[in-house]
């Protein structure tokens, strides 16, 4: 029976670490990441950027085709 508290005893351990782990993990995402919600209206105004940039190049190349 010897080994089998081992068994257990290491099993512990290794759970302890684990959620350990996880609880790093948590911390992590909650204080390092950018939530999809804070991250919506940026992306927003990025794409509206991007997008009157091509439109000024696209015009520009279309008025010097016209000419």
């Amino acid at each position: 029976m010897p080994s089998q508290d081992v068994s257990i005893a290491v099993i512990k351990n290794d759970l302890d670490h684990l959620c350990t782990d996880v609880r790093e993990i948590k911390e992590m995402l909650e204080k390092k990441y950018v939530t999809k919600e804070e991250f919506d209206p940026i992306k927003k105004i990025v794409y509206g950027v991007v997008g009157l940039v091509l439109t000024a190049i696209m015009v520009g190349i279309l008025a010097l085709v016209i000419k």
